[in-house]
């Protein structure tokens, strides 16, 4: 069983709610990013999957 960690954390930015997300699970490390509920960035490991 992998471990798996979640940090959430939400700030409003120029009246867009961010809500980054960042989930660390068996060394790989994902954050993702959203911006008034839309999803706008993924980053696994350092690389952007959303934007590449």
């Amino acid at each position: 069983v992998g471990n798996k960690t979640v940090i959430t954390t939400t700030e409003v930015i120029n009246g867009k709610t961010i809500t980054t997300r960042k989930i660390i699970e068996d060394g790989q490390e994902t954050k993702e990013v959203e911006e008034d509920g839309q999803l706008k960035s993924v980053i696994i490991n350092g690389r952007d999957y959303l934007n590449s």
